[in-house]
């Protein structure tokens, strides 16, 4: 996720968080600044579609090996992505793991 924050507002986050819960601190100290340039929101935009194109395979994958005839209805029951997603996605993926085999 890419969201914008100044840095001072994040400092006082910090400080707040820090009084609450250690854990959710250090993951927040973890955080790193990115290199903003022009690209940024297409290059997470791949990357969140690299993700999601991912877990269908996986799945596909799954339900193939397991002989359940794969359907979106399957692979929404066990990644819980949106049908309109698989709907994009879907159809060609399952082409590309059925010739792997």
């Amino acid at each position: 996720m890419i969201i914008d924050i100044n840095e001072e507002l994040f400092d006082e986050v910090l400080k707040i968080v820090k009084g609450r819960s250690l854990r959710v601190h250090k993951q927040l100290q973890q955080l790193k600044p990115l290199n903003i340039n022009d690209n940024s929101l297409v290059e997470a935009r791949v990357i969140k579609t690299d993700r999601i194109k991912k877990r269908i395979r996986v799945a596909l994958q799954e339900l193939i090996q397991s002989n359940v005839k794969p359907t979106k209805y399957q692979v929404h029951l066990r990644t819980k992505i949106a049908y309109i997603t698989l709907n994009k996605y879907f159809d060609n993926i399952l082409d590309e793991v059925q010739n792997e085999r």
